[in-house]
């Protein structure tokens, strides 16, 4: 396979995820309209209302809706990173970036020139096919701890381990990456 080549279908890629994440921006800021129902008031409600919990210090242990494990306070108060923007507005944004880094993964795992860019094409069609609800839900960010845990697994088995067991804190799917290991 030729370098031109090799550049043109990367170009392509990243052409095709900016255009889908940035649609999916809009249709997330409500720049666009969706069609069905709005995921995002479990950002600008739910999550809001857990945060402003989370910020006196203790867990939403009230709320019947709170059942994931203690790491998942992470994500939620993960907006206070960027101040300068709405709460809503700051979890998109860092939902994009985990998007982002999941892409970025995925190119690095693919960048022998024995594997072709699969996995970043099916990231960008699969996940484009959510919709709005890829950063209506902090699963994405829980997607790229275990992205980053299934590459360094292939080298550095104690690696996996040890994301597998942060992106479970998250969320407890993860867990599952360390099944037959």
């Amino acid at each position: 396979m030729d370098e031109a080549g090799t550049g043109r279908r990367l170009a392509a890629l990243l052409a095709v995820w900016g255009a889908s994440r940035a649609l999916l921006l809009l249709f997330v800021l409500r720049v666009l309209v969706f069609p069905g129902p709005d995921v995002t008031s479990d950002v600008s409600v739910i999550y809001r209302g857990w945060y402003e919990v989370l910020r006196q210090g203790t867990f939403p242990v009230a709320d019947v809706a709170w059942q994931y494990p203690p790491g998942a306070a992470l994500a939620v108060v993960s907006p206070a990173a960027l101040p300068f923007l709405g709460y809503a507005t700051a979890f998109f944004v860092l939902a994009l970036a985990a998007d982002l880094t999941v892409l970025a993964l995925l190119l690095y795992g693919g960048r022998a020139p024995d594997r072709p860019l699969r996995g970043a094409w099916a990231w960008t069609a699969g996940a484009a096919v959510l919709g709005p609800t890829l950063y209506a839900r902090y699963d994405v960010m829980v997607t790229a701890v275990a992205v980053a845990a299934l590459l360094a697994g292939a080298r550095r088995p104690r690696v996996l381990g040890a994301l597998a067991g942060v992106g479970a804190l998250l969320k407890v799917w993860p867990v599952l990456l360390l099944v037959g290991v």
